[in-house]
């Protein structure tokens, strides 16, 4: 329950972070050139602590998802085995968790690789490019938050799964 707890927390300074991130997805006008050409040293400032706390939550995450795999998944699935007592759901849902880990692990590679991309641009020099930068990493940070909820819906399948095997017991 504490691990929930904290995971929703950090779940919830990854998802609030993305405020630094302008949602809008139109050309930018002149005016907008100008804001950003004038506020590029704070732009990138933002842009890095947010850099810094995804790395934070991803570690954090991939460090947590590899222990409920190791520590409790698998040594349950085999158990389960052992005792002819296996779902073919259980075993499915374990190949997707770590299908969906992996998956995780690629976009958030991708993720950083485009926002080390748009933090190293001269926004002064170049602020419309900079500006569709910023909304190829909004992009990509959407996906990551997608293939969250995707292992933490995983995660709920699993234990719920876990409930019906021990109705059964």
């Amino acid at each position: 329950m504490f691990y929930m707890k904290k995971i929703l927390i950090i779940l919830a300074l990854f998802l609030v972070s993305g405020l630094f991130i302008p949602y809008n997805v139109m050309a930018i006008s002149e005016e907008q050139e100008n804001l950003v050409s004038v506020n590029c040293s704070t732009i990138k400032s933002k842009l890095k602590k947010v850099q810094q706390l995804d790395a934070k939550v991803r570690v954090y995450l991939g460090s947590y998802y590899e222990a409920i795999a190791t520590k409790f998944i698998i040594p349950m699935n085999v158990r389960l085995v052992e005792n002819n007592l296996s779902t073919a759901e259980m075993v499915e849902n374990q190949n997707k968790f770590a299908e969906a880990r992996t998956v995780f692990s690629n976009d958030f590679e991708k993720y950083q690789q485009v926002l080390e991309e748009l933090i190293n641009m001269n926004c002064t020099a170049e602020p419309e490019k900079f500006y569709e930068q910023l909304v190829i990493v909004r992009q990509k940070r959407k996906i990551m938050t997608q293939d969250v909820l995707q292992i933490r819906t995983l995660l709920s399948g699993h234990v719920k799964l876990v409930r019906e095997v021990m109705t059964k017991l």
